[in-house]
């Protein structure tokens, strides 16, 4: 895939365009920079539950996805990754122990954020012998009309 081009001049850009030009709009632009947003990211070698990553929002924005890697699911019991924001859960990932080693999980969220909120990756609960855990959690500067 190509990135997107901002064309210097409106008309060129296609502002007021739909997609039958083929050509990229200034919408697929905006959208394209919006995605790029941040993101929070955190690992855990032995996984445990504990807090393993945070931020404080400098801008306000939307909390649009979580995804987790987990190495190894371990021997029993379960992963359970969290995004909280000042303090609250806003969704969550489960991840089995008997799930095959490395498996990605994502999950789509809208959960509009103001500068100046915690936001933080919590595992809630760990297996015995899991290993490897990288969590995500994306934040995009503004919210994308589809």
């Amino acid at each position: 895939m190509t990135a997107p081009t901002l064309k210097k001049y409106m008309g060129e850009g296609g502002a007021g365009l739909d997609d039958s030009t083929g050509q990229d709009n200034l919408h697929d632009v905006l959208a394209a920079m919006a995605a790029a947003g941040r993101n929070l990211d955190a690992y855990q070698a032995a996984i445990a539950a504990a807090t393993i990553g945070g931020c404080v929002a400098d801008a306000d924005g939307v909390l649009d996805n979580l995804r987790t890697l987990v190495g190894t699911c371990g021997t029993a019991g379960s992963t359970t990754a969290q995004v909280h924001v000042n303090g609250v859960s806003k969704g969550e990932l489960t991840t089995a122990h008997d799930a095959a080693d490395g498996i990605k999980k994502s999950l789509d969220l809208n959960v509009a954020i103001s500068a100046g909120d915690l936001i933080e990756l919590v595992v809630s609960a760990a297996p015995t012998d899991g290993a490897d855990l990288v969590a995500s959690a994306h934040i995009s500067p503004v919210v994308v009309e589809s």
